[in-house]
């Protein structure tokens, strides 16, 4: 299908780029509509697909059938449409493929772009979360954010691993942080506090005891397996961070950690709106 023979979709347009190259709308539309049927959970109905890619069902039908004569999607006998062979081709020779370090950090890099802020990617070890890569925020450099271990209980990507990591995992890292007179109960009841606190949020919000007046906010990345792989934090002065769910701080850091596990393989539930 050439990009002069598109279907009209029926909605509002993506905007357009402000620059690179003009590219081709139809392939764009096209990934719009694996998308779609990507967030699952099974195989996806025709209707719900068009909603989904924010086009008219008579465009995603189109698409649909080139995409099943290809293999790339197959249809059940209800007209329900799910991923298929061809793209689980594509994906296994992707997967070796990409590197993943580098996905994340181009990922964090634009993050930083978009919010004029610092950006930390965390990753979880037997000494608590390390730092793998971070940007100090642009505007602000008064400090050097340094890859490495950083503290569990006082930053914004431990409160993270906190939330969702097994105990096991985390006590022993917090019952260091405490100091040998913490018992596993104490430990256990801040632990669950900041677990309810995270997980009731879908992110943790933190002011950094080590750099008065900064503050961090923080989200989970999940990776194919299901299992959490990175925490994904933004820092800056606490007056210039927008802590507001719809402001645009915040709002970019959950697209952004919701796009990761996309590109990750996690399971739709994970970042799928």
């Amino acid at each position: 299908m050439s990009d002069a023979s598109a279907p009209s979709s029926g909605h509002a347009a993506p905007p357009a780029r402000a620059s690179g190259p003009r590219g081709i709308q139809s392939i764009e539309l096209g990934y719009r509509i694996l998308t779609a049927i990507q967030q699952g959970p099974d195989a996806v109905a025709l209707k719900t697909i068009a909603a989904r890619a924010g086009m008219s069902p008579s465009a995603v039908h189109n698409y649909l059938a080139s995409f099943v004569r290809t293999g790339m999607v197959g249809a059940d006998a209800r007209g329900q449409y799910r991923l298929g062979p061809s793209l689980a081709a594509l994906g296994l020779a992707a997967a070796r493929q990409v590197d993943h370090y580098e996905l994340i950090r181009a990922k964090a890099v634009a993050l930083s772009d978009d919010t004029g802020l610092g950006v930390a990617v965390l990753t979880w070890s037997a000494l608590g979360p390390v730092i793998v890569f971070n940007r100090p925020d642009p505007r602000n450099h008064v400090f050097e954010l340094r890859n490495g271990p950083v503290s569990f209980l006082s930053t914004a990507g431990g409160h993270v691993f906190a939330a969702w990591l097994p105990r096991e995992a985390t006590r022993p890292v917090a019952q260091r942080e405490l100091g040998q007179g913490a018992t596993d109960g104490e430990c256990d009841r801040l632990l669950d506090s900041i677990q309810a606190t995270v997980r009731a949020a879908g992110h943790s919000d933190v002011m950094l005891d080590a750099l008065p007046g900064y503050g961090a906010l923080s989200v989970p990345v999940w990776n194919a397996q299901d299992a959490l792989a990175y925490a994904l934090t933004i820092t800056a002065p606490v007056e210039l961070m927008d802590k507001r769910p719809d402001g645009p701080h915040l709002k970019r850091l959950v697209l952004a950690g919701q796009e990761l596990c996309r590109l990750l393989g996690a399971p739709p539930r994970r970042w799928a709106p």
